[in-house]
Order: C-alpha cells, then structure tokens, then sequence
C-alpha cells in the first residue's frame, strides 16, 4: 500500500487564515510532516506533496506516484465562528472512497472527540475527481473556530495521530 499525502493548499495559496493569522497551509503542512514521519517510522511507502501552483499538479504527481490511497488535508473555515466538528470527502462516485472516508471519520472523531459533521460526497472537487488512487479529503478542524484553532496550532500532532489512526484501519479493509 502506497500513500500519497498532500497538505491542502501551498504555494501563494494560504488556504483559509484565522483571524489570528494562522493559514490553512501551514497547519497542513505541520500535521502532514509528522504524518510523513510515522508512516517512514512504521514501513508504510508514502510520497508528500503540497501544491506549489495548481490543483492539476497535485493530480498529475498523484497520477504519476502509483499509490492506493490519497488524502488530501484541509481545515474548515466558516463566517459563523461557532462552526466546528471534522469531515470527511470522497468523489461520489467512488465507492472505495466512500468506504475510506466511513472509517477515516469514525478515527478522526474517535481519536479528536470533536463534533462528527460525518462524510460528504462530491462531483466537483478536483483531487477527488482527478486522482486514480482511492481518495479522501479531510477536514480537520475549523480554522476559523477559537478553540480548535488552538488545537489546530498546538496540537498537530493529535490530527496526524488521527490520520494514522485511520489509515491503519483503511489497510485492513482494503
């Protein structure tokens, strides 16, 4: 099983940015390199890869890597600074997607105890729909939330550990 993790966003693309000044991109970027470092500690094959222009690079590099899983990662942003919970995406006419995105959330909110906003399908988004790999994009935590932005600029390692979490379970079922 070969991985392909891509930190949502990169380049001169922040992602969301809270009101305090952290961006998406960072984050991502953090949860993704621990993320990249338990897999190398546990054997896993995994290739990292944060846009640097465009989402067709990320697709292409995907395209081109040969893995069996893609997980692109995000965090939520919403003008209501209530919103909170993770999420998981698949393409909505992947099956195995919808199957990975099933466990990846029932990890995710059993290892971060934030609200469950559960799994959603889509038509439009691209790493989802331009990728060969069976594909899930998560959505960590609201950025634009004050108390998982804390989380989510002090505890990255709780998200990565998460990830993990989920990914074990996914090779299992695959």
């Amino acid at each position: 099983m070969k991985i392909f993790i891509n930190p949502g966003h990169g380049g001169s693309d922040p992602g969301a940015v809270s009101k305090n000044g952290l961006k998406e991109a960072e984050v991502c970027a953090k949860v993704c390199d621990i993320l990249a470092n338990r897999l190398k500690l546990n054997g896993y094959s995994y290739q990292l890869y944060q846009q640097k222009h465009s989402l067709f690079e990320v697709s292409r590099e995907e395209n081109e890597s040969n893995s069996t899983l893609f997980i692109s990662v995000h965090c939520n942003s919403a003008v209501n600074p209530k919103a909170e919970g993770t999420e998981t995406w698949y393409y909505k006419y992947s099956i195995p997607g919808g199957n990975a995105a099933q466990i990846m959330q029932k990890e995710l909110v059993k290892n971060l105890g934030l609200k469950n906003r559960g799994i959603k399908s889509s038509e439009d988004l691209h790493v989802l729909k331009r990728t060969k790999a069976t594909a899930i994009l998560i959505e960590l935590a609201f950025i634009s939330n004050s108390k998982e932005e804390i989380l989510l600029r002090e505890q990255p390692e709780l998200f990565a550990n998460a990830i993990w979490e989920g990914i074990k379970k996914i090779k299992e079922s695959i």
